[in-house]
């Protein structure tokens, strides 16, 4: 079984919602909720598969800022959960110094909460 705090990038289990547009040659725009993120990516359940290495713009809208979170990433995990969903796991390319510090401390946040919620 996989240990969460082996990860290289803590990870919140932050359900909010994602807008993606895939580099596919289709340029299609995904809507999707987040299962959790982290520094180095996010994890997304989407109704359909999703080709390893695809490239896609990302915009996330967290709930209490006004300015939707933009980046660019590429899929590194595509796997079928169930009948109807897929896990889609999403690296992030590097971010600059500014995203890098805001979304730092959104994971934070939210990481904090999580703690909270759970004692």
């Amino acid at each position: 079984m996989f240990d969460s705090n082996q990860r290289k990038y803590p990870r919140a289990n932050y359900p909010c919602q994602v807008t993606m547009w895939l580099e596919n040659g289709l340029n299609e725009t995904v809507l999707a909720n987040t299962a959790n993120i982290g520094l180095g990516g996010l994890c997304v359940h989407l109704n359909q598969a999703i080709s390893l290495g695809t490239k896609v713009d990302i915009q996330l809208n967290f709930t209490n800022t006004t300015t939707p979170f933009k980046c660019s990433g590429m899929v590194v995990r595509s796997e079928q959960e169930s009948e109807k969903f897929y896990n889609i796991g999403i690296m992030f390319e590097p971010l600059g110094e500014l995203k890098h510090s805001f979304l730092e401390g959104k994971i934070s946040e939210l990481i904090d909460l999580e703690k909270k919620g759970k004692s």
